[in-house]
């Protein structure tokens, strides 16, 4: 059935011959349509008509079964809000503004709540693969990356036809043909029209028909028809089918220089596993955006969400919650378990808001992403609803083994994101079963862009990068990579770049200042995720010197480590037994001693002299890298685990928890 019909249309400009001479068209359903014709012959009156922004001097227009010619100027412009989008060759982005604002404004003017505005651009930017790039300055784009966000903004508000007039005009082949692809893709899956005017041959061959604008009179070249069910119609900004209503805990989010969390909740997204996202702490998407780019808009647990839940402080079970759930394990030294009895308070408190907003929204599985005080809120959740919960085993300290036994019983599933973490899990809690216990790790947070090229060393400027990424610690060796570099600069010339902050920043400026580097040395502070890849992109060399730290519970991958070996750089790493799980010596990088700055001198100065080495080494460290944290066969057997959670309901500890009457009172409150 067409979208439009046009009859007879005819134009004219005084003092001009007529541009359209009697002009027929009818544009069909899903119809990817192409004008072409010489410069001046009208292309662009004409599709002024149809997109109801010039009037015809003669001739009718019915556009969705409507007569618009009759239309008041007020029905017009609500009419084209509501089912058109336009595309131009020039995209007349908002330069100074974020990707995420220049795509937001339709929906800001037609008054749709931030909430839905923040999921409907998210999945707009989506269809056009730039999702990633969400909090990027507009000034910051390619030119076809530009055209993209054109190209979301034209469609978030979900247009039934769409008009471009020379969208790929000022574009190179290679992005005009992505820029096609995206249009085709779009029209064809959904039931879009669209109308475009173009020069270019080889653009409208992507169209279903092509028309040619001769003397005012359209003629057809070619017309291809795909075929649509009556009343078809697919919303484009639609969310993925959920297969379960999961929500995500995690302590704050998003977070500077992001740990995997993001990543990770992606996934679950894109599985459909994904309904809704909760944090223990304030930071949101009006505070902190860095890296956040999933079309799900962020539930904080605030302070007046707190102090309603104040009044259970005199019941009975929550000092039953305070005192399982921060118990600390037998194994461990005492004064190392110890957590903020403050932090521990909120938790709890948390959990009994998580619990009203588990029945409000018919959650059905809770995942606690990280840390103590998330796993603890989750629990507490789950204990007051009977909802089945899992957590991720991220204890980086014998502090966050608070309440460990009493989460794990509780939980139906732990994921473990490293060797390290299942051995000393099956070491402290030997009556979990260990089917429980499911292996993956870490996605990707940051990968490289689809038209980045492999990193290869460079010196050619005679100068030599060496990067570290990550927080600012004792166990981070970073003062060991500053005596190396000291010893390194009277032999070449290199450059430090530090980025990330924590306890020993101020310390480490000093040591740079002491050993005369600090003209060398950039102290980057915490990067957002859109700054990492420029960051990595700027190195010749990635660095993890990291030291065995006795007071830590079990280390974990770096995920900045990971990054840069997707990014093809070489990296030098301390002999660690995590970094032992993934680095091979002269394989995917180089592995040396703790604590011995001359031999990450001497590896630093190794790789500057031998350019083959580092390439060969950052190609292998890629490619294992992606294979490794891309693992369709871990990520699948987490999702099914999820899944199996929450439609069996856990079995024997939901029985366990419908028996236990400590806390029946607050589940009739609740």
């Amino acid at each position: 059935m067409p979208v439009i019909v046009a009859r007879g249309l005819h134009k004219a400009y005084a003092g001009f011959s007529p541009v359209l001479r009697g002009v027929d068209i009818d544009v069909e359903q899903g119809e990817l349509v192409a004008i072409m014709g010489p410069s001046g012959c009208g292309k662009s009156t004409m599709l002024h008509i149809l997109g109801m922004l010039h009037a015809p001097d003669k001739g009718s227009l019915q556009i969705l079964d409507r007569d618009v010619l009759d239309f008041s100027r007020e029905e017009i412009a609500a009419f084209r809000r509501g089912n058109m989008g336009f595309v131009m060759q020039s995209n007349n982005l908002f330069e100074h503004s974020t990707v995420f604002e220049n795509v937001e404004f339709p929906l800001i003017y037609e008054q749709v709540k931030p909430q839905e505005r923040w999921e409907r651009v998210i999945r707009a930017l989506d269809l056009v693969h730039l999702s990633m790039r969400v909090h990027y300055p507009s000034n910051r784009l390619s030119g076809g990356e530009q055209q993209r966000v054109a190209i979301a903004r034209a469609m978030v508000n979900e247009p039934r036809i769409l008009l471009a007039d020379e969208p790929t005009g000022a574009l190179d082949a290679r992005t005009s043909r992505m820029i096609m692809e995206i249009f085709r893709n779009l029209c064809h899956a959904s039931g879009v029209a669209m109308v475009m005017v173009t020069h270019d041959p080889k653009m409208a061959e992507y169209c279903d028909s092509i028309y040619t604008l001769e003397e005012g009179v359209l003629v057809s070249r070619k017309h291809e028809l795909m075929s649509f069910p009556e009343g078809f119609s697919k919303a484009l900004l639609a969310p993925p089918t959920p297969r379960m209503r999961g929500a995500m805990i995690a302590e704050k989010l998003p977070v500077p220089m992001g740990t995997g969390l993001i990543s990770e909740a992606q996934l679950l997204y894109k599985a459909g596993l994904l309904a809704r996202i909760y944090t223990l702490q304030s930071a949101g998407l009006l505070g902190h955006p860095e890296g956040y780019a999933l079309p799900l808009a962020i539930r904080r647990c605030g302070f007046f969400s707190l102090l309603r839940q104040f009044g259970r402080l005199l019941s009975p079970s929550f000092f039953r919650f305070l005192r399982i759930y921060s118990a600390s394990l037998p194994h461990l030294v005492q004064k190392n378990a110890k957590t903020s009895f403050f932090s521990r308070l909120r938790a709890v408190l948390c959990g009994y808001t998580y619990a009203r907003w588990v029945r409000e929204e018919k959650i059905s599985c809770l995942l606690a992403a990280d840390g103590e005080a998330s796993a603890t809120a989750a629990c507490v959740a789950s204990e007051l609803t009977g909802v089945p919960v899992a957590f991720d085993a991220r204890l980086k300290s014998a502090a966050g083994t608070c309440g460990l036994l009493a989460k794990a019983k509780r939980a139906g599933l732990i994921r473990i994101n490293s060797q390290s973490v299942q051995r000393r899990l099956f070491d402290l809690l030997p009556e979990i079963p260990k089917e429980r216990l499911i292996f993956m790790r870490d996605p990707l947070s940051i990968v490289p862009s689809e038209d980045a090229e492999h990193q290869s060393l460079d010196t050619s400027d005679h100068v030599l990068t060496i990067g570290f990424a990550g927080s600012l610690e004792a166990s981070r060796g970073v003062d060991i990579l500053l005596e190396a570099c000291a010893l390194l600069q009277d032999t070449m010339q290199i450059s430090v770049k530090i980025a990330g902050d924590g306890p020993e920043h101020s310390q480490l400026l000093r040591q740079a200042k002491r050993l005369g580097g600090l003209h060398m040395v950039s102290f980057l502070g915490l990067l957002p995720p859109e700054h990492m890849e420029a960051f990595y992109a700027g190195l010749d060399i990635f660095v993890a010197p990291s030291r065995l730290c006795l007071k830590a519970f079990a280390e974990t991958f770096p995920s900045s480590l990971s990054e840069a070996m997707a990014f093809g750089l070489p990296v030098i790493v301390t002999d660690l037994p995590i970094f032992s799980e993934v680095i091979v010596h002269e394989d995917n990088g180089l592995v040396i001693a703790q604590e011995d700055a001359k031999a990450l001198a001497e590896a630093v100065s190794r790789l500057a002299q031998d350019k083959e080495l580092a390439q060969k080494l950052g190609q292998k460290g890629r490619s294992d890298i992606l294979a490794i944290k891309n693992s369709a066969k871990e990520q699948q057997a987490f999702l099914d685990g999820l899944l199996a959670l929450a439609e069996k309901g856990m079995g024997e500890v939901k029985a366990e928890a419908a028996k236990d009457t400590a806390c029946s009172e607050e589940k009739r409150d609740l």
